[in-house]
């Protein structure tokens, strides 16, 4: 058996000498010390942010946040700034950057001006994806979308509905399928929407995704099941069986819609955050409370990270 308590150690980092204190694991029986890596790296990398402090360092976050900002992936960031994609991955990875690079990146993280002079400059010789994305940007516009002709098909919470009425003819049939949660269905509709957006480059739905702490949330969902974990018990409401035969009548989105139930039915809630925290995620790029870019999702679900 073992307990955790707080535990000070004196970390050294390139001279500097800097005093942690943080949950350790001891030995119930000898009271010793126990080395658990989860708990040994979480204290390491608070001596490794003070160091970054102290020293005016950019931090992983900073870099990955930068990104999200933006729209960029890690090659676009390094194809922007001339750096290596190794070099920016390493420093998201939690290595320190030199002095130079730590200068570039914070004045582009600073200014926009500075990216709008990067940008600009036809000596760069850009590729076409990286100038469409940071002018996107710039132009507070969303390259990936801004030609959809039409509003979507159906609003978040209609699609939502056929999940409910789904999920109901399920539990029908198959006493093993748990009732559909609130925080389930959302992350089927961020899957949904990912791959429409990858396949199409249009939206789903109109409603914003954003970064809450159980993953992807879509506000208009979020707010018509408000207090609600457990969607259903027993049969959904009349304004949910409308909402599946009219979405039924639309053989395209049903086959997503289906595509994705039937990839997902076997995953829990949790299991499904396991797939949406992953570091470097859309989720995981994007400060919390804000909206996560279909820029960020796009890449994700077009390089099959996501799916």
């Amino acid at each position: 058996m073992a307990y955790q308590k707080d535990f000070t150690t004196i970390y050294t980092i390139n001279g500097h000498k800097y005093t942690v204190t943080a949950p350790a694991l001891f030995d119930s029986k000898t009271n010793e010390l126990i080395p658990d890596k989860a708990l040994d790296d979480q204290a390491a990398e608070i001596a490794r942010q003070k160091y970054r402090d102290e020293m005016g360092l950019l931090s992983p976050k900073e870099i990955k946040q930068y990104r999200a900002k933006v729209g960029l992936t890690q090659r676009n960031l390094a194809e922007l700034t001339g750096l290596s994609p190794n070099t920016i991955a390493l420093y998201e990875a939690g290595a320190f950057p030199t002095k130079a690079n730590n200068r570039l990146l914070k004045a582009l993280i600073k200014s926009d001006n500075v990216l709008e002079q990067y940008i600009s400059d036809e000596k760069n010789k850009y590729s076409d994806e990286l100038i469409a994305k940071v002018n996107s940007y710039l132009n507070h516009s969303d390259s990936i979308v801004e030609s959809q002709p039409e509003q979507p098909r159906f609003t978040a919470v209609q699609l939502a509905n056929w999940f409910r009425v789904e999920n109901y003819f399920e539990r029908d049939n198959d006493l093993n399928i748990d009732p559909l949660t609130q925080m389930k269905v959302n992350k089927l509709l961020y899957f949904a929407y990912g791959r429409f957006l990858a396949k199409t480059r249009s939206r789903l739905f109109s409603s914003p995704i954003i970064h809450l702490q159980y993953g992807p949330v879509i506000t208009e969902v979020h707010k018509k099941f408000n207090g609600k974990r457990v969607l259903d018990i027993g049969k959904p409401d009349k304004e949910a069986m409308d909402d599946y035969n009219l979405v039924s009548k639309d053989s395209e989105i049903v086959d997503l819609l289906d595509k994705v139930n039937e990839d997902y039915i076997n995953y829990n809630a949790a299991r499904l955050s396991k797939k949406t925290h992953r570091p470097g995620s859309p989720w995981d790029l994007t400060p919390d409370r804000e909206i996560i870019k279909d820029q960020l999702i796009f890449d994700s679900f077009k390089r099959g990270v996501e799916e």
